[in-house]
């Protein structure tokens, strides 16, 4: 349908006297309004689908670390803390 067609259609029952007329525009906007809404949900969750594909992708592409030892974090700590200390001698 022409889009020009259709505006003048809707504006012509907006306008109208005519009480199934004006029902008619009511039912249509109410149409339009739910399948807009509809549209945008739709949408939003395409996005959201195409957002966690490409997370998915981009962590399946990072490096998996082979069967390194697993290391306390308490030790870890402490031994960077015994390395970093510099003692200063007075001579």
């Amino acid at each position: 349908m022409n889009p020009v067609f259709l505006t003048g259609a809707t504006l012509l029952l907006q306008q109208s006297q005519d009480a199934s007329d004006r029902e008619v525009y009511r039912q249509w906007s109410a149409m339009m309004l739910i399948l807009i809404l509809l549209g945008v949900i739709a949408l939003t969750g395409l996005g959201f689908i195409v957002a966690q594909r490409r997370a998915r992708r981009r962590k399946s592409e990072l490096p998996k670390p082979k069967d390194a030892p697993k290391i306390d974090a308490w030790a870890e700590a402490g031994r960077r803390i015994d390395t970093s200390i510099v003692e200063f001698k007075d001579d």
